[in-house]
């Protein structure tokens, strides 16, 4: 790092003193409008101009930036040169319209338009967080002089160089570009190939730089509207629209499961994993809340904060109604032993069963197996706080599914001589405790394994926020 930043405080005069910015700038832009470039990276080099090489390969060099087929790289010498050109660009446009007294807009100019599209061009690839600059090119879109689709792709390129990953610049400057293309976004689904193609760059700019928050949040965004567009389609009865929805959600929710297995520690990676679990349930949620008339028929009060209001308090109340529900089956069914408390274990029953998707039973069974995915990594990687965190998530989610009322009417009977396994949810402290403390990795020869001390303070953590999540569950009702 230190030797980068000496040579980029390197006066690139000092390797060509005939080599000035603007020389820089000008070569800059010739390749830029000569090809189309699809990467872009910083070279920790100089490139000498060879001719023999030129004449013989695809490598096109220009000194000093180098060329190769759609490949572009900067030398980290340039790179200040030409930012302060690029800049002195654009501000001679906004200049000279000031000192001519020109009433016209600079986006009228034909010369001026393309002298705009040219430094922010470059200015895109070498400090994306610009906001003048793409406020100026949201100008050129708005007016019809840029084709939105192609400033996307401008934008693919920029999200090659990993540093750019983490612009906030780039990834707002994209939502608007969606937004402005699909204007009846919020009421109307966006094409699939359109979305899965974005999901395909925030799973890339992702890869190159850890921790990309504005590419997971922009992820969160897309996911939450194929969740709301299958939603409202259901409501609906569109079938063409829901499948299209909800095969890039499930698309999705497979390729962060794998992107989990990779990367056991990102908590960013985790947390969207449970965004397409939420959306992947919000259909059935929402069918619930319709036959309970808390949403519309079309669907248009729908939206992820109705879905997610999982609060304890209701956790409570569904508890209390599923006791009283099995209560009132049981006086129906005298003689023919106990109902079983727990809606999940009722679906459980038949592993062979096939059920519709998107139905109950098929969203029970997609949580009880991310429960048993993640538990198995557990064992697998132990120590790992983020894997503990998600289990948490899956399991307050399976405790809302196990107290389910509205499902089918053949329940799971418990013989009388085997009445307490009625008692027991899916979901209960003592249930849990047994399977988790399971969980430990075999210890060592020597006993002082520190991974297996992390996984049982970990394990503990997790089990006293069972068994308070159980006690506060039932307090908050009898309160």
């Amino acid at each position: 790092m230190a030797e980068e930043t000496r040579l980029a405080n390197t006066s690139i005069t000092e390797q060509d003193p005939s080599l000035t910015k603007d020389v820089l700038y000008e070569r800059l832009v010739h390749i830029l409008n000569a090809n189309k470039i699809d990467e872009v990276a910083i070279l920790p080099f100089m490139a000498e101009p060879d001719m023999s090489t030129c004449m013989e390969s695809d490598v096109i060099q220009h000194p000093y930036i180098l060329q190769q087929g759609t490949k572009l790289g900067i030398p980290i010498f340039c790179w200040v040169p030409l930012l302060d050109a690029s800049y002195a660009a654009l501000k001679d446009v906004k200049r000279t319209e000031t000192h001519d007294n020109n009433t016209e807009e600079w986006w009228t100019d034909p010369g001026r338009r393309q002298r705009v599209l040219e430094s922010t061009a470059c200015l895109m690839i070498l400090c994306p967080d610009s906001f003048t600059a793409i406020n100026a090119r949201k100008r050129l879109v708005q007016q019809g002089y840029l084709d939105p689709q192609e400033e996307c792709q401008l934008l693919d390129m920029v999200l090659t160089f990993p540093r750019n990953c983490k612009s906030s610049g780039v990834w707002h400057h994209r939502k608007w570009l969606i937004c402005h293309m699909y204007k009846d976004y919020e009421t109307s689904p966006l094409p699939p190939s359109f979305v899965k193609k974005h999901l395909q760059a925030c799973h890339l700019a992702a890869q190159r730089y850890p921790k990309c928050y504005y590419a997971w949040t922009m992820r969160h965004w897309l996911v939450e509207h194929l969740g709301r567009q299958w939603w409202r389609a259901s409501l609906e009865g569109v079938e063409s629209v829901q499948e299209d929805q909800l095969s890039p959600l499930e698309e999705e929710y497979e390729q962060m499961k794998t992107h989990m297995d990779r990367n056991v520690s990102d908590h960013s990676t985790h947390q969207h994993l449970q965004q397409c679990l939420i959306q992947l349930s919000g259909r059935w949620i929402m069918q619930q809340l319709e036959s309970k008339g808390q949403v519309s028929s079309s669907g248009s009060s729908a939206n992820s904060g109705t879905i997610l209001s999982w609060t304890r308090s209701e956790l409570a109340l569904r508890r209390q109604r599923r006791e009283n529900w099995c209560q009132t089956l049981e006086a129906r069914t005298s003689g023919r032993g106990h109902m079983s408390r727990s809606a999940i274990l009722k679906v459980l029953v038949d592993e062979s069963a096939e059920y519709k998707r998107a139905s109950f039973e098929w969203v029970v069974r997609m949580w009880v197996h991310e429960m048993h995915r993640v538990k198995d990594m557990i064992q697998s990687y132990p120590g790992h706080e983020s894997l503990w965190n998600h289990l948490r998530f899956v399991y307050y989610g399976l405790c809302w599914l196990d107290c389910e009322t509205d499902i089918a009417e053949h329940e799971v009977s418990v013989p009388e001589n085997d009445q307490s396994k009625a008692e027991l949810l899916f979901t209960s402290p003592a249930v849990e405790s047994g399977h988790v403390r399971g969980l430990s990795p075999h210890q060592s020869a020597s006993g002082t394994d520190a991974g297996n001390e992390k996984q049982k303070e970990l394990q503990d953590q997790y089990l006293t926020w069972v068994r308070r999540l159980d006690i506060m569950g039932h307090s908050a009702f009898t309160e």
